[in-house]
């Protein structure tokens, strides 16, 4: 998904933390960074690698990064059909890794990635 963001932090050209409306990120970037702190940008935001998808017994929609690391829960609903996350934030979500959740279209979930990518246009 692309979103209009903020950037509020770089590290070593390559761990980057943007303000999209009132929630941050920080995520990864494999290509560095020509944009500026404090200046506004368009993000391609992207999960990397196997997600780990379960149904929640709580109505939270949230984000949660794991400690320090690039690591996320988030929290939101399913939607198989357009492949993604509506939560606080909407992520999109390859059609195949949702293979076998189509039981958990329409539901709460929690999925836990091990890293956010960002692309800046």
């Amino acid at each position: 998904m692309k979103y209009n963001c903020e950037i509020i932090g770089i590290i070593d050209d390559d761990e980057v933390t943007v303000k999209i409306g009132d929630v941050q990120l920080t995520g990864f970037v494999n290509s560095g960074v020509t944009e500026s702190i404090g200046e506004e940008t368009l993000v391609d935001i992207s999960l990397y690698d196997d997600l780990e998808i379960f149904e929640s017994d709580s109505n939270t929609v949230c984000i949660m990064r794991k400690g320090k690391s690039f690591a996320y829960s988030l929290y939101g609903t399913l939607n198989v059909n357009k492949a993604m996350l509506e939560s606080v934030i909407d992520f999109e979500i390859d059609a195949e890794d949702l293979f076998d959740y189509g039981y958990l279209d329409g539901k709460k979930v929690k999925i836990d990635v091990k890293r956010i990518d960002f692309y800046f246009e």
